[in-house]
């Protein structure tokens, strides 16, 4: 017979799966008690409902066909080749881009590490060839005033350049002493 836990949502509903699929998040294996064997549910207090659905989706599957690992350096230069298991892709390929952020900080906050690589993977690939202000709109981050700007491009002056965009710049050499 299989061991079946309930995680429970920030909003009180529950999603029953098999133990041995939730525990590949270390947040429900830590929950457990460790002498008497019982396997209590586990509240997700920071996860909405349909979030830890689809995390509970996830582990469920995960359990039955375990994803390859994304390794590093990428084996390819985009989504499709890195991720091979038609499932995995289709899974973050059909969501909405807030579900996928949820989905991120949920796999982050449950210690899901295969989900949390899945999502990361799937944002860095939307966000590839975007130029700097659909990035900004994309992650929502807020418009920079005339004033932070300025201090910006004057402390960070590598990011505003044509030079190199990922580097930053060079050590200064060091002033030549003083003759005399």
């Amino acid at each position: 017979m299989t061991t079946v836990i309930k995680l429970i949502s920030k909003s009180g509903d529950s999603y029953e799966l098999p133990y041995d699929a939730a525990c590949l998040s270390q947040v429900v294996k830590d929950a457990q008690p460790e002498e008497d064997g019982e396997v209590d549910d586990v509240e997700i207090s920071k996860v909405e409902s349909a979030c830890l659905a689809k995390v509970v989706e996830f582990l469920k599957h995960y359990h039955e066909d375990p994803m390859t690992e994304i390794k590093t350096p990428l084996e390819d230069n985009n989504f499709e080749g890195v991720v091979k298991q038609e499932w995995y892709r289709n899974f973050v390929t059909g969501i909405d881009r807030s579900l996928l952020f949820e989905l991120l900080m949920a796999a982050n906050f449950m210690s899901v590490q295969p989900l949390l690589d899945l999502a990361c993977l799937k944002v860095s690939d939307e966000l590839m060839g975007k130029s700097p202000e659909e990035i900004r709109v994309m992650l929502n981050i807020p418009k920079m005033t005339a004033e932070e700007e300025a201090t910006a491009r004057r402390e960070y002056r590598w990011i505003f350049s044509d030079e190199s965009p990922t580097a930053p710049p060079p050590a200064a050499a060091p002033a030549p002493a003083p003759e005399g």
